[in-house]
């Protein structure tokens, strides 16, 4: 009994955030309504606390789907020039699943050294009762899947 039943690897995977933004969420609200008007699909969507009246705000999505985002950006830098969008293409998605993290501790904290063991350059992190999804750059990535492996006693599914 370790917590994750099931490791799994998605690649191709873009991060998008944006810096500064209100923090009563309307910006980000349009952004994912046009997302979603152009067929795209967000993932991993992680927020920071406030700072003041202002949040950061990141979310994934597949690259297939980095032309159609890439337009959108541009829109939105032309319509917010105080927004700041940063786009980051070539990652790779881990995720650990199983319903014992429910109940169980510690499970984040090995995942984490295991991925720190192997260097690897984290991007991002979210996570479930019952999942820990590590947004990974291609830097280590194949170590790092190793070192989860081991950790965990499973294969990777790729």
């Amino acid at each position: 009994m370790n917590g994750v039943s099931k490791i799994s690897v998605s690649d191709d995977i873009a991060l998008v955030t944006f810096n500064r933004i209100g923090a009563d969420l309307k910006f980000i609200s349009a952004v994912f309504g046009d997302f979603a008007e152009q067929g795209i699909n967000i993932d991993m969507i992680s927020q920071s606390a406030p700072t003041g009246d202002r949040v950061d705000i990141s979310f994934t999505i597949s690259g297939d789907d980095l032309v159609k985002v890439l337009a959108l950006v541009n829109k939105y830098k032309a319509d917010y020039p105080d927004v700041k969008p940063l786009v980051s293409n070539g990652n790779s998605k881990v995720q650990l699943f199983g319903e014992e993290m429910r109940e169980m501790e510690g499970v984040a904290g090995k995942a984490i050294a295991a991925a720190a063991a192997a260097d690897a350059h984290v991007l991002m992190i979210t996570t479930s009762e019952v999942d820990i999804s590590l947004l990974l750059s291609a830097y280590n990535l194949d170590q790092t899947i190793s070192l989860l492996e081991q950790q965990f006693g499973i294969t990777a599914e790729r």
